[in-house]
């Protein structure tokens, strides 16, 4: 009766920690960005310092490239005051 040798038997798992999910500040970003930029051929390098994958780095890249410096002050979308009235003009059309 021993053909179901996995029926009773519990095995042991072993868990692997990786880490819990980091946070970078814009500051950080800014200077691991740069970093990368400093030299040919160094999204890798740069990325493997880090602990960051390739691709991480490279859409902060894109991010950082595509930024507009006047947007760090803006608070979002704003409404501009419209004064409507009426025209002045005359075109001399007579109905």
């Amino acid at each position: 009766m021993d053909g179901h040798k996995d029926s009773a038997v519990l095995s042991r798992m072993d868990l692997v920690e990786t880490g819990r999910r980091r946070r970078w500040t814009r500051a950080e970003k800014l200077r691991i960005v740069e970093e990368s930029f400093s030299g040919p051929r160094l999204v890798s390098a740069t990325a493997r310092r880090y602990g960051i994958s390739r691709q991480l780095l490279l859409s902060w890249r894109k991010a950082w490239t595509c930024h507009d410096p006047a947007e760090e002050d803006s608070i979002g979308p704003t409404f501009v005051p419209a004064i409507v009235a009426a025209s002045t003009l005359s075109f001399g059309l007579q109905y």
